[in-house]
């Protein structure tokens, strides 16, 4: 009778997060593509070329889409999963559907599924009531409803980073061969929807050797069905640009966050008025490999001449992570029911982690994954959708929180 009331109890909160995402589409969702993924999805169709920039001259190139006889560069700027995605969709219903809509619901779609298995992650852990009150906080985080119905790539990660931890977890239990396999085919999926991954799989991968002992068997297992899931990727990019590489893009992030403006959301005008018109680099397929490589050097520069005042507003974006940004420009940055339960789940999450830190286990790696993401993210800039992608994360973590003060406060 119990698991019969907890089933419908998931139930209902799965149905109250759905009802929520409905709601919000009729009022927030987006209804075209824009800037870099319509560029893709046109150059596709036009050129057969994963690409936004149009080549305008030798030396000069663009981001726009492409009409007939212009000529498209290959992309290697973002990762690619999120762009297959768009367009799988688009050449299966776009000619009796309407591709954007499907594309928010299959986004809908995947959060919900998030949702049910974050239960599953953390029922392992926790009592039936915590487990509902957490996967409830989680359903329905206002940043967590409103980026499901925008033409986004954090859906899609939110679900991988799900299956992620799912299927890590598993593992810290039961080291078998079967949990292996899709840990290491999410692992794969996480890479080519975030290129940051390739620094978090061997960090997990170490995590796992250094404590929970697997055969070295199964990590080089783990590490073929991982290298074969992003292989064609590879294959691609050794083909088009004669290099191993999943994206290209740390010197543009770089410069955009670190340059005399001080942004902590980072600065592209900055980049674009500077640089852009001046760049003299051959409109050839390496051209973004070229590109990237002058904002680095730029970027380095700039860090090299002033390395104290960029140390220090490091650490500000650091804070700007955990916290907020004071200074954001975004548009309703500052509303309520974003601002608000951002900072408290940032504090809860905070003594969380001092709570559990010294507990070897799940929720240690949890811990090392959130404070590796913040010291990671904010070596370049901070943006709003940066919160939602450790938004699971941070409320595994803050379970520990919510019963420390319980028991001081209320028992």
């Amino acid at each position: 009778m119990k698991q019969i009331i907890s089933k419908l109890q998931l139930y209902h909160i799965l149905l109250a997060s759905l009802a929520f995402r409905i709601i919000l589409f009729f009022f927030y969702a987006d209804v075209t593509l824009v800037d870099e993924w319509a560029n893709l999805v046109n150059n596709f169709e036009s050129t057969g070329v994963i690409g936004f920039r149009v080549a305008l001259d030798e030396f000069n190139a663009v981001p726009k889409s492409a009409i007939t006889g212009e000529r498209v560069l290959p992309s290697v700027f973002m990762p690619p999963l999120y762009f297959f995605f768009i367009y799988l969709i688009k050449i299966i219903f776009e000619d009796f559907l309407n591709y954007i809509i499907l594309i928010i619901f299959a986004q809908i779609l995947l959060s919900i599924v998030s949702i049910l298995f974050f239960y599953k992650i953390i029922a392992y852990f926790e009592n039936k009531n915590f487990s509902l009150l957490m996967t409830t906080f989680f359903g329905l985080f206002p940043i967590y409803v409103y980026s499901s119905v925008q033409i986004s790539s954090i859906s899609l990660q939110i679900f991988l980073l799900i299956f992620f931890l799912y299927f890590l977890q598993k593992l810290m239990q039961n080291f078998n061969f079967y949990y292996l396999i899709f840990f290491s085919i999410v692992s794969g999926l996480m890479i080519l929807i975030r290129a940051e991954f390739l620094f978090f799989y061997p960090l997990t991968i170490f995590y796992l050797f250094i404590f929970f002992k697997p055969n070295l068997k199964a990590i080089v297992i783990s590490l073929i069905i991982t290298i074969l899931t992003i292989s064609p990727y590879l294959a691609r990019n050794l083909q088009t640009f004669d290099k191993i590489i999943i994206t290209k893009s740390l010197g543009y992030n770089l410069l955009k966050g670190n340059n005399p403006t001080f942004k902590v959301e980072g600065n592209a005008k900055f980049v674009a008025d500077n640089y852009d018109k001046d760049i003299k680099i051959r409109t050839v397929n390496n051209y973004e490999i070229k590109l990237d490589d002058f904002y680095k050097s730029k970027a380095i520069e700039f860090i090299k001449n002033n390395p104290i005042e960029y140390f220090l507003f490091y650490l500000k974006k650091n804070l700007a992570f955990i916290f907020f940004d004071a200074k954001s420009s975004y548009p309703h940055y500052f509303n309520f029911f974003h601002i608000f339960p951002k900072i408290i789940l940032s504090v809860f999450t905070l003594i969380g982690a001092y709570l559990l830190f010294k507990k070897k286990g799940f929720k240690q790696f949890l811990i090392l994954y959130y404070f590796s993401n913040i010291l990671l993210f904010s070596l370049f800039f901070i943006l709003p959708r940066y919160s939602v992608i450790l938004l699971p994360v941070q409320l595994i973590i803050s379970v520990e929180a919510i019963k420390f003060l319980r028991r001081k406060f209320i028992n």
